[in-house]
């Protein structure tokens, strides 16, 4: 007998135009990885705000542990994982606030939004806070999927969900992981590129 389901789920419709926007941001995003510009409590900080509202567990529990690594206090997760910023840092309130805005609209946010937070951020922040939205909501809706097809494992089946699609949408994830990991290693070539000059001329002097 099938369930329903309180959170969302990929098809491979939907996961497939995540999947393009991220390749879409690709480069930006294999930037951010190699040479981030916000700190990594900001972008911990934006992964527990976009994980709040689709409620993936597996995202939940990685992202708060990673927070505290990062040096925020366990107040500051528990009040993001609620949905509240009254914790976070003035500098960080808009970025959050867009985070959410654009999980609470799957991934359609609107016009303004989006110029008010070009406007707050100088050009490489808001590619670092863009890709750090991008890729957890892809995720999210990913981890959410996992949880769904485990429940129907266990003879608890999602309403407008079905076996097949929930295990094509978990082996269609991975499909991004070459694009991105060749973006990353040629943005680490770049880093290396940049620090030779620098070292060869410490040992030459």
């Amino acid at each position: 007998m099938n369930r329903k389901f309180d959170k969302r789920i990929h098809d491979l419709k939907t996961q497939n135009e995540d999947i393009k926007k991220l390749l879409a941001h690709s480069d930006a995003f294999a930037e951010t990885m190699v040479f981030p510009v916000i700190s990594k409590a900001f972008s911990e900080s934006i992964s527990l705000a976009v994980t709040q509202v689709n409620g993936c567990k597996l995202c939940s529990y990685a992202h708060a542990k990673n927070a505290l690594k990062a040096g925020m206090s366990q107040e500051e997760v528990e009040y993001l994982l609620a949905g509240g910023f009254d914790n976070a840092p003035k500098e960080q309130l808009e970025a959050l606030l867009f985070a959410q805005h654009y999980a609470d609209t799957i991934g359609n946010p609107d016009p303004e939004a989006v110029q008010k937070l070009q406007n707050t951020y100088e050009q490489e922040k808001t590619k670092d806070i863009m890709s750090h939205i991008l890729i957890i909501m892809l995720a999210n809706l990913h981890g959410n999927t996992l949880e769904a097809f485990k429940l129907r494992l266990k003879g608890q089946g999602i309403e407008g969900s079905s076996f097949w699609q929930e295990l094509a949408v978990i082996l269609n994830f991975f499909k991004i992981a070459p694009v991105i990991l060749f973006k990353i290693m040629l943005c680490k070539m770049k880093r290396n590129k940049r620090s030779y000059p620098v070292e060869l001329e410490l040992k030459n002097a």
